[in-house]
């Protein structure tokens, strides 16, 4: 499983358990919600900048620590980032400029990213496009037809949670029209829980039922699925077998 962390702290801790636990590997990265957090070595949100030949790029003290903390084996992903428009925990300018820089280092370092993205996709495709690097997650997708298909379009792929086992039509229409080689599978633990434990605390284990939703839709079974899925997801943290 990736581990998902949303600060520096998160991502210390997420590193440490990872350290202990064999399958279990990390992201990290600020979330939307804590952008504003993401602090410059004064201790001030706005960004210092570093002239570099002929560039010039935001050199934040955060982003030196997750630029530090990728360095570790257990480390494949920076993420969660994005926007969150719907709680707006994080002024909506800090988060667009803090998911701009953490696409800049993912793509310095070579890493995928793992997309955030609430009430935001008009806003989010259009910094991943200005950022033009394209390898990661939209994770817990929330999309119509034609987003899904400019998502899958641009090279990311889909990670898909306990939503698909509400009501979620939206979902169900284009899912099965979208390469099955792009497809994750998440619980976004400890929210969003499947059905049978909708409203309920989520939890790893879970990810069996997004997997038997997933192949009642395609018409195949849970355990295509599953190798299906966990193909993918070595593809793209670069994990090894």
């Amino acid at each position: 499983m990736l581990e998902i962390s949303w600060d520096v702290r998160s991502s210390e801790q997420a590193i440490r358990f990872a350290e202990d636990h064999e399958g279990v590997w990390v992201a990290v990265g600020y979330h939307p919600h804590d952008a504003k957090d993401a602090r410059t070595p004064s201790g001030h949100s706005h960004n210092q900048l570093e002239s570099r030949g002929n560039n010039t790029r935001n050199t934040s003290n955060y982003l030196q620590r997750l630029e530090e903390f990728s360095k570790h084996e257990k480390v494949k992903a920076i993420g969660e980032i994005g926007l969150d428009y719907y709680r707006d925990l994080s002024p909506r300018d800090v988060q667009k400029r803090v998911f701009a820089e953490q696409i800049e280092l993912a793509d310095e370092l070579k890493l995928p990213i793992v997309i955030h993205c609430r009430d935001a996709m008009d806003e989010v495709l259009p910094i991943v496009a200005e950022q033009g690097y394209y390898r990661g997650v939209f994770h817990s997708i929330s999309a119509d037809s034609e987003q899904a298909q400019k998502i899958v379009g641009l090279g990311f792929y889909l990670g898909i949670n306990g939503t698909l086992t509400y009501d979620s039509k939206r979902t169900k229409s284009w899912l099965p029209r979208v390469p099955k080689e792009r497809l994750l599978i998440e619980t976004d633990c400890p929210y969003l829980a499947p059905v049978p434990y909708r409203r309920e605390r989520n939890e790893p284990a879970y990810v069996r039922y997004v997997a038997e939703a997933v192949a009642s839709l395609l018409e195949t079974s849970v355990e295509e699925i599953a190798e299906l899925t966990e193909s993918n997801g070595r593809n793209l943290f670069d994990i090894e077998a």
